[in-house]
C-alpha cells in the first residue's frame, strides 16, 4: 500500500504543483446555497486563521468550536474570549510531564543505558500535541527562539543529579517552563528570570564571572553582555516605535551600544553561581534554581550603561544587576525589537510599520501604566486589524459564492518545520495505546528540533532573505526599512523540504507515523505507533471536489487557489480507490504553498 501511494501521490504531487508559479496571492471560490452557509463559510475561514497562529495546528473539533463561537458573539470578540480563557489555564510543566513519562516506564531520571534524556524531547511533543494550554505553549515556543538555549555542548546531557536530586539533563526543560510561566509576566520578567537562570549562566559563560584585575589581565567574561542587548532586547540599531531604522545625519544607521557598553554590562553580569554553592567556585551543578551571587566577586564600582546612565557603586550585587537590568529595559528600542520577534513567529515575517506601532505601543503601555505586559502584547499581535486582512473575504452573487483572497507576500510567513508537523499529527494522530506521544527530537528530518539551536542566533536570523526574487522585491511603503524577509527558509531548503515530504508521506501512507523511540541492550527496542485516523476525509473521498474544500478550509484556511483544487480534482478522478484519493489528496495539500504558507 505505501510503495502504490507513493507513486499516486507523486502523480497528484506533479499534477497540482504544475499549476502553481505566480498564483501566491490567488485564493479561492467557495460555492453557497444559502444565508447560513454563506456566514459559516465566511467565519471558518477567521476561524482557521486564528488558529492556525495561536495553536501548534488546530484540530477539526477547535475549528468547529471557534467557529460556531465567532458567528455568536462576533470574531475579534470570540477570539478575545479564547485568548482570555487560555491565559486562565495552568502551564502543562515539561519537567512534570517528561517525569511522568519515565515513571510509565519504569526509569529513573540519572538512569545508565536507556538514552534516558529523549523523554525531554518526548515530553516536548507530547505537549505540543495534546496540552490544553496551546497559545502559553506556543508563546514559550517563540520566547526559547528569542532567549536562545542549546543542548549544544555545556554538560545539558549529563544523568547528574544535584543536590535536590534533579538531574542535569531536565535543566533544559526546567528552563523551558520557565518561559511558559513567563508567558503571561512582564518581559522585564522574562529579562531577570534568564539573566538568573543557571542554564544561560552555563550556556552564555557568566555563570563564575569574576570581577576583573586588569593588572593581571583579568577582565570579565563579555558573552551574556553582548547578546542580552543584541538577541534579547534591543538589537544593534536604535529605531522608532514602528520599526524604521534611526540614521544620523550622514545617513548611516545609529548603534544601540558600543563595545564600552558591553565591557559595563560584562563587570555588571559578575559574581553569579549554581545556587547552594560554598565559594563561587567551588559547588554542585543546579540547572534547576536560579544562580546565587558572590558581592565579593562581583564588581562592586560604578558603571556606565546605555543612554550614559551610571549606576553608582553597589555592593549588593543582585540588586546591581536588576538595577542594570532596569536600564537595559528602559530603552526605547525594547519594544518594537521585541514586538517585531513574537509576531514574526505568531502572524507574519514582515508586520508593517502601522501593525509594529500599534504592538509596541501596548508593549510600552498595557492601558494601566506597565510595561511590557505579556498578555495584552499577545493580544494586541493576534487581535490586530491586520491579522485578518491578510487574507480578504468578499461575496459574489453570480453565482452566489464566497471569494476567498491571500493579500500578498508582506503577509504571510512559512510555517516552521516543528510548527508544521506538530499541526498533522494535532489534526491526524493518535497516541499510543497507554495515551503518550513518544517522539523523538526529528532534527535530522528537518533541522529544527526543541532544544537543538545550532547556535544561540536561533534556527534563522530574522533578518534572511533567501536568494531568488526576495532580494529585488520592492516593499511597500507599509514596510519598514524597505526590504521584507523570510527567516524559516533559512533553515526550509530543498533538501528539507524533500525530507518533510517524505515523512509525512510515509506517515499518511500506512496511516501510521512509526519512530523508533530508543533501541538498546538494557531498554530494549521501542517502535513508537501513532494510527493515523482519516476517517472524515475518506467520507469525502467519494466527492474529489467535497475533498478538496475541506481540505481547503482545515488545512489552508480557504487561500487555495482554483486552479490548484482543479487540478487536485482532475488528478483525484484518476484514482478510483477511495483510501488511496483520500490520502493522496492530504499529502498534496499540506506540502502545497497554500498548505505552507501560514496566511
Amino acid at each position: 500500500m505505501a510503495m502504490r501511494l507513493g507513486v499516486r501521490c507523486a502523480i497528484l504531487l506533479a499534477a497540482v504543483m504544475s499549476c502553481f508559479h505566480g498564483t501566491s496571492a490567488r485564493g479561492g471560490d467557495f460555492e453557497v446555497f444559502s444565508r447560513n452557509e454563506m456566514i459559516d463559510v465566511m467565519v471558518r475561514v477567521r476561524a482557521t486563521q486564528f488558529l492556525q497562529r495561536a495553536t501548534f495546528g488546530p484540530t477539526q473539533d477547535e475549528i468547529d468550536a471557534m467557529t460556531m463561537r465567532m458567528r455568536q458573539i462576533g470574531v475579534t470578540a470570540a477570539a478575545e474570549e479564547w485568548i482570555d480563557q487560555q491565559f486562565a489555564l495552568e502551564p502543562t510543566s515539561h519537567v512534570a510531564t517528561a517525569r511522568a513519562m519515565m515513571a510509565a516506564d519504569g526509569w529513573a531520571e540519572n538512569e545508565d543505558g536507556v538514552n534516558i534524556t529523549r523523554y525531554r524531547d518526548h515530553a516536548w511533543w507530547h505537549i505540543a500535541i495534546t496540552a490544553p494550554d496551546q497559545l502559553k505553549q506556543r508563546i514559550a515556543w517563540a520566547l526559547i527562539q528569542i532567549c536562545v538555549i542549546s543542548n549544544q555542548g555545556a554538560g545539558f546531557n549529563n544523568r547528574g543529579l544535584d543536590n535536590n536530586q534533579n538531574a542535569d539533563w531536565l535543566g533544559l526543560s526546567n528552563y523551558y517552563d520557565m518561559l511558559l510561566e513567563n508567558s503571561d509576566d512582564t518581559y522585564r520578567e522574562v529579562l531577570g528570570d534568564v539573566t538568573f537562570s543557571p542554564v544561560m549562566g552555563t550556556y552564555l559563560s557568566h555563570l563564575r564571572n569574576k570581577k576583573g584585575d586588569p593588572s593581571k589581565g583579568v577582565f570579565p567574561d563579555e558573552n551574556y553582555a553582548r547578546e542580552i542587548m543584541q538577541l534579547f532586547s534591543i538589537g544593534l540599531y536604535e529605531m522608532d516605535s514602528d520599526g524604521q531604522l534611526k540614521v544620523d545625519a550622514e545617513g548611516n544607521d545609529i548603534p544601540t551600544y558600543d563595545n564600552e557598553t558591553i565591557k559595563a554590562f560584562a563587570r555588571l553580569f559578575t559574581g553569579l553561581t549554581f545556587a547552594g554553592s560554598r565559594t563561587i567556585n567551588n559547588g554542585r551543578r543546579d540547572l534547576h534554581n536560579p544562580m546565587m551571587m558572590f558581592n565579593d566577586s562581583h564588581d562592586q564600582d560604578p558603571k556606565t550603561l546605555l543612554n550614559g546612565v551610571t549606576l553608582p557603586a553597589n555592593p549588593n550585587g543582585i540588586a546591581d544587576i536588576n538595577a542594570g537590568l532596569d536600564n537595559l529595559y528602559a530603552h526605547p528600542n525594547v519594544a518594537p525589537f521585541i514586538s517585531r520577534l513574537l509576531i514574526q513567529r505568531l502572524v507574519r515575517s514582515n508586520p508593517s510599520r502601522a501593525y509594529l506601532g500599534r504592538v509596541a505601543a501596548v508593549f510600552n503601555d498595557n492601558g494601566q501604566g506597565v510595561k511590557g505586559d505579556m498578555k495584552a502584547v499577545i493580544k494586541a499581535i493576534l487581535l490586530d486589524r491586520e491579522c485578518w486582512n491578510s487574507i480578504r473575504v468578499s461575496r459574489s452573487r453570480r453565482p452566489v459564492r464566497i471569494i476567498v483572497r491571500p493579500t500578498g507576500t508582506e503577509r504571510s510567513r512559512l510555517a516552521e518545520p516543528v510548527v508544521m508537523y506538530a499541526g498533522f499529527l494535532r489534526r491526524f494522530s493518535s497516541p499510543e495505546p497507554d495515551g503518550w506521544y513518544r517522539l523523538p527530537a526529528l532534527n535530522y528530518n528537518w533541522v529544527q528540533a526543541p532544544y537543538r539551536s545550532p547556535s544561540v542566533f536561533n534556527f534563522y536570523l530574522p533578518d534572511f532573505q533567501p536568494a531568488g526574487p526576495i532580494t529585488a522585491y520592492q516593499a511597500s511603503s507599509r514596510i519598514p526599512n524597505g526590504s521584507i524577509y523570510a527567516p524559516e527558509f533559512q533553515l526550509f531548503d530543498a533538501v528539507v523540504a524533500n525530507r518533510m515530504a517524505n515523512r509525512i508521506r510515509g506517515d499518511i501512507a500506512d496511516a501510521n507515523a512509526d519512530y523508533t523511540a530508543v533501541n538498546n541492550q538494557k531498554a530494549g527496542r521501542h517502535d513508537v505507533d501513532l494510527p493515523m485516523d482519516f476517517s472524515v476525509e475518506e467520507t469525502l473521498g467519494e466527492d474529489p471536489m467535497a475533498l478538496a474544500k475541506h481540505l481547503d478550509m482545515t488545512l489552508c484556511a480557504g487561500t487555495m487557489t482554483n486552479e490548484f483544487r482543479e487540478a487536485l480534482v482532475d488528478a483525484l478522478q484518476q484514482e478510483t480507490n477511495v483510501q488511496q484519493r483520500t490520502r493522496g489528496a492530504i499529502l498534496s495539500v499540506l506540502m502545497s504553498p497554500a498548505g505552507m504558507i501560514v496566511e
